[in-house]
Order: structure tokens, then C-alpha cells, then sequence
């Protein structure tokens, strides 16, 4: 497996007299084909912080302990979902799940700043419903805050006489929406001056403005609905501004890029929307059904299934909207990926599934975990290697 990670130690890297299940914990993946880790301070510190934090919110789910009703609502939607995806055709061909939105209506502009920031605020009327007869619709309609998008903006003023120029469009990931924390992870300053490009990141459906509640807490903790509906809404959403930027802004170029959550959403996209200049997906899950399985107890599995409740159907509902369903629609030598070998939210091994989905692209296998790639320098040397790719010198 090659890429800007340089060279790539193979075969079996257990060491002798540890088990077994135990060492594959602790790296974090099963896989024998990726590259090695080295074992150092520094990422021993990169390890614990990953695994801190997901523990602090995997604590968040054990603790919701499901009771009858809510258990009886989860079988219920999930039963159904998976019964009118398979009536309707979507499990065969989920690019049909998804419809094509509509132009922008009405959008409103507004200056604003946060931290060292300025940028333009975006609000739009998202205009998505979920099909007329899914699951957890009303529920869905009732979230006031979603129906909103929001968007923070960096575009250069040229004058109406200069040629437009391309734009890169940037997820949030999971638990964020915050437009000093998404233009500060992605160093939006940087994209804008120093690559000259025009800027806008796009808010995920349940997180930051959009939120009800915690930031992300209703996208995995409220029934599987509640997450396809995230990451329908979220496609939508994405494919709405891009059109806007063609439409409104005359723009020659749009790329696309995003982080953990963002990064999914950016593959979901890719396999969604046409002409696309290239798209770069940051730690980026790839199978959120088995990226939840694989962070549960060991002991919870039984008793969901004492509960009526089992993997199976919940892996056939995500597949309408996960991009390992569906071919990337942008060509192969402009996809990346760069992934962290100490990741503990989004395993290698699924990263490595989108990797091998997409005609094994340009990847980046860096010795970091999944919230020390902003401070990577291999990662930011690799974005902008991407970048230049993308839209040439």
C-alpha cells in the first residue's frame, strides 16, 4: 500500500507473548497489510488522548440505557426502514434513495466573526424531507433548527471584472459546527490566501447552529433514523451549496474535503454529485454501522438481541447512505485520503475499506491518531500537494 507515506512494513507485526486479541486492541485493527507503528512517547501520548476521548463518549451511550418504549421505537423503525427500502429499490440501487435538490431559494448573507476569524454567514432553507412514508419523519420535521443550513464563507473580492475562482467546500466532523473550530481545523486562512481559493463550510445537520441539544448528540444516540437522516440531509444540503456556487458564483472549480464525520460525508458526496474537481477525505469512517459495532462493550451485543434488536437490518439501512454503496463519481487521481495509524474513533481498517472501494488512491498513512492531524505537518504537506493536483499551480 503506497502513497506519501513512504515505504510500507508487511506481514504479521504481533509481537511474541502478547496475545493475540489484545495487541489488536491496542493497535486498533486486525489488518496485516498496513503500515507499522512507531512505538515512541509522543504517540503513546496521541494513543491516550484518542482513547480518553472516545471512551468519554462511548460512556455517553452506556449510559442511556434504552428503555421499553425506546426499544420497541428502535425495532419498530428499523423494521420498517429496511422493509420499504427493499420494497422501493433502494437496498439494489441506493443512488435512488437520494434525490437531486432543487435550486436555492433565498439566501441570506451576514458578516460575522469568532476568535481570529471573519467570514460570511450563509443561512438557507434546506428544503430536505425525509420519503413520505419513512420512519421517524414527523419526528425528524419537528427538529426546527435542522431545517436551517448554515454555511461560513471566505471568497475573495476581485472586482467584477476578474475571472471567478474555484472554491473547496469544507465538512465539519462529528460533534463540531463551530465556524472558529471548522475554519481553524481545516486552516481555512491557508486555502484562502495562500492557494487563492474561495472557501465555505458547510454545517452537518444536528451539530453546531443546527443542533438540538449537545453538538451531534442526537446523530448515533437516537435511533438509526436520526443518523440516516443526517447523513441524507447532510448530502443534500452539500449538493445544494455547490450548485449555488455554480449557479450564484460562476464557479470553474469545486472540490470537496472533510474530517472524520465530514469525511464520510465527503465520500457520500463524491458518489452523489457530478464534476467535482477532486475530494479529499480526512480520518475519514467508511462503514458507520461497523465502526459502532467494533467501539461496543462486548456484552452489549446479546442483549440487543434480547431486545429484538440485531446488526443485520441496521447494516442493510445504512447502506443507503454510506459511500461504499455507490461509485465515486470523481476520477481516481483526484481522490485522497489520509488516515491516522493511531486512530482510535475511526479504525484503520475502515479507512483501508474506502481505500480499496476507490481504486486504492493517493492515501496518507501518518503516525497520528484522530485528533492530532491538525497538528501533523505530513498531513498539511499532503493537502496541499492535493490541492495543487486539484486545481494546478
Amino acid at each position: 500500500m503506497a502513497g506519501r507515506s513512504g515505504t510500507i512494513g508487511f506481514g504479521d507485526l504481533r509481537p511474541i507473548g502478547v496475545d493475540w486479541t489484545v495487541f489488536d486492541w491496542l493497535r486498533g485493527h486486525t489488518e496485516q497489510d498496513l503500515p507499522s507503528i512507531d512505538v515512541n512517547p509522543v504517540n503513546v501520548t496521541k494513543w491516550l488522548i484518542d482513547e480518553w476521548t472516545i471512551q468519554i463518549e462511548m460512556a455517553t451511550g452506556r449510559f442511556r440505557i434504552p428503555d421499553g418504549a425506546f426499544r420497541r421505537r428502535l425495532r419498530d423503525e428499523l423494521s420498517v426502514a429496511r422493509r420499504l427500502a427493499t420494497d422501493e429499490g433502494w437496498l439494489d440501487d441506493p443512488r435512488t434513495y437520494h434525490r437531486d435538490p432543487p435550486p436555492m431559494g433565498a439566501v441570506e448573507l451576514s458578516s460575522a466573526s469568532s476568535g481570529p476569524y471573519r467570514y460570511e454567514h450563509v443561512r438557507f432553507d434546506s428544503g430536505f424531507e425525509p420519503w413520505p412514508d419513512e420512519p421517524g419523519r414527523e419526528r425528524w420535521l419537528d427538529y426546527r433548527p435542522v431545517q436551517t443550513g448554515h454555511a461560513w464563507m471566505l471568497r475573495h473580492d476581485d472586482g467584477p471584472d476578474a475571472d471567478p475562482r474555484p472554491w473547496i467546500v469544507l465538512v465539519n466532523g462529528y460533534r463540531t459546527g463551530q465556524p472558529a473550530v471548522d475554519l481553524g481545523t481545516f486552516r481555512a486562512d491557508w486555502l484562502h490566501q495562500h492557494h487563492g481559493l474561495n472557501v465555505i463550510a458547510v454545517v452537518l445537520p444536528l451539530h453546531g447552529p443546527r443542533a438540538i441539544g449537545a453538538a451531534g448528540g442526537r446523530v448515533l444516540y437516537s435511533g438509526v433514523m436520526n443518523t440516516v437522516f443526517t447523513l441524507a440531509q447532510g448530502a443534500w444540503d452539500i449538493r445544494r451549496i455547490i450548485n449555488w456556487l455554480r449557479a450564484e458564483h460562476g464557479a470553474p472549480k469545486v472540490a470537496i474535503t472533510g474530517i472524520s464525520l465530514g469525511g464520510y460525508m465527503s465520500g457520500l458526496v463524491a458518489g452523489l454529485e457530478a464534476d467535482l474537481a477532486g475530494v479529499i477525505a480526512g480520518v475519514p469512517e467508511a462503514d458507520l454501522a461497523r465502526g459502532i459495532r467494533r467501539q461496543m462493550d462486548p456484552l452489549l451485543p446479546p442483549y440487543y438481541e434480547q431486545w429484538g434488536l440485531s446488526w443485520e437490518p441496521l447494516q442493510e439501512v445504512m447502506t443507503l447512505v454510506s459511500p461504499m454503496s455507490l461509485e465515486s463519481l470523481v476520477p481516481r487521481d483526484r481522490r485522497y485520503i489520509y488516515a491516522g495509524l493511531l486512530d482510535r474513533w475511526v479504525r484503520p481498517g475502515n479507512v483501508r475499506d474506502l481505500w480499496e472501494h476507490w481504486d486504492r488512491p493517493e492515501i496518507l498513512w501518518y503516525q497520528g491518531s484522530h485528533l492530532s492531524f491538525p497538528f501533523e505537518r505530513s498531513v498539511q504537506r499532503f493537502v496541499d500537494d492535493a490541492i495543487v493536483e486539484i486545481y494546478g499551480d
